[in-house]
């Protein structure tokens, strides 16, 4: 059981990365917004104000993704999708991703079938 962990830096790549992922049979993440700590003290600390010309004009925001992996397998196949989705727009500084194992994995809630499953999940998707 495994934590991966993603930061991506370029907002654009989330659309295919969750796509892909569903693809592999990961169908939950948590996906929050979150700012990178250059942008942060260059907006917010005036003594680092000159960072804002490596930093960009705006504070941009990155997108950390939670995602919780039970199978070595599934977690393998996300980790190349991501790499190689990532290469594809051949831009530096994408983001990291990092992967803990984890000691527990648990799903809350009543246990679903997978056509109950499959249910909870079009109408989580508004389908």
């Amino acid at each position: 059981m495994y934590l991966l962990i993603v930061v991506i830096n370029d907002e654009d790549l989330l659309e295919d990365l969750i796509t892909g992922w569903l693809d592999i049979g990961i169908t939950g993440a948590t996906v929050m917004e979150s700012t990178d700590l250059l942008q942060l003290i260059s907006h917010h600390i005036p003594i680092f104000a000159g960072f804002r010309s490596f930093a960009g004009a705006g504070v941009q925001s990155n997108k950390t993704m939670l995602i919780g992996i039970e199978k070595k397998q599934v977690l393998d196949d996300a980790v190349e999708f991501l790499e190689s989705t990532c290469k594809k727009n051949h831009k530096p500084s994408q983001g990291v991703y990092f992967i803990i194992p984890l000691i527990r994995f648990c799903r809350l809630g009543t246990e679903l079938s997978a056509s109950e499953l499959l249910d909870h999940l079009e109408k989580k998707l508004g389908g």
